[in-house]
């Protein structure tokens, strides 16, 4: 099994202009990507808009990038589905499509009890042979999956780490503290804290701004490994221009029109969410010319 470490690129999801996958430019992607030097990709994801994809598209994206890239890095894929039901069959099918490692979200809309989503991950973790990754993001989902129930959980031997996008880093460090005792990891999903996230014991982080900035960061990571916090510390700083320029759209439509001026075909985003209008483009532009992209 492949190492979780460093920066996984939660990559965008490239569409055509009638809003159809575009596997031809997510393959060039993902190599791109790979010769940037990041060390995983993690897709179907919040910023690949999942949710938006059908099981069938999250089935051929994750053979087309394992198909161009498998061979060389960690390809987590997602299948958090309301339904455990649902949820179980796309594992399998992700499994089978060569996933290394399938990240599953916490159910959404109807907020489950701490048992319910204890109950939900175990009939996950029971009925098929995925490593787990379970994927903490209650901004968007509504429920936090509390630090007891990820120690229960992490007792289950293919549940093997949670990503944590909650942005509460207190929350993360109790995370970090199950780590510690048990053969389990945590991947930090707020890129304002990679780099405090690693120094307290995080092994990867899972980063949207990698998309565009795969250099900094993984040279970021570099620094971290070497010891360097003053430099890893400079690159971390550099970020906060595209975290800033990210918050003017609903994601991922800055970022898909960021790459798309850089060169990297993104596509557009599907409905209901836009394209940035023509003054966060003129915006992306200015921050693209100061990032010497």
């Amino acid at each position: 099994m492949k190492k979780l470490k460093g920066i996984i690129t939660a990559m965008v999801t490239p569409f055509h202009e009638d809003e159809s996958l575009d596997l031809v430019s997510a393959k060039k992607m993902a190599r791109w990507l790979v010769s940037k030097g990041v060390h995983g990709l993690f897709i179907a994801g919040t910023n690949g808009e999942f949710h938006l994809l059908t099981d069938d598209e999250k089935v051929e994206l994750t053979k087309a990038i394992v198909e161009e890239v498998g061979g060389e890095i960690v390809i987590c894929a997602g299948s958090g589905c309301c339904s455990t039901m649902q949820t179980i069959n796309l594992t399998r099918r992700l499994v089978d499509a060569g996933a290394d490692y399938i990240s599953v979200v916490t159910p959404y809309y109807l907020v489950p009890t701490q048992e319910d989503l204890y109950l939900h991950y175990k009939a996950i973790a029971d009925q098929t042979e995925a490593k787990i990754i379970l994927y903490n993001i209650p901004g968007q989902t509504g429920i936090n999956i509390e630090p007891k129930i990820v120690d229960k959980l992490a007792e289950l031997p293919n549940i093997v780490a949670i990503k944590d996008s909650s942005g509460n880093f207190e929350n993360q460090k109790e995370y970090i503290k199950i780590s510690k005792h048990k053969d389990f990891m945590v991947l930090n999903g707020s890129d304002s804290l990679m780099l405090d996230a690693f120094k307290a014991g995080a092994v990867a982080s899972v980063a949207a701004t990698s998309n565009v900035l795969p250099d900094i960061e993984v040279k970021l990571y570099d620094e971290y490994l070497k010891g360097d916090l003053v430099k890893a510390q400079e690159q971390r700083n550099k970020i906060d221009l595209l975290r800033m320029n990210l918050k003017k759209c609903v994601a991922p439509s800055v970022m898909k029109a960021t790459l798309n001026l850089m060169g990297i075909q993104a596509g557009i985003t599907r409905k209901p969410i836009s394209m940035p209008k023509d003054e966060v483009i003129n915006d992306i532009k200015n921050m693209i010319k100061a990032y010497d992209l």
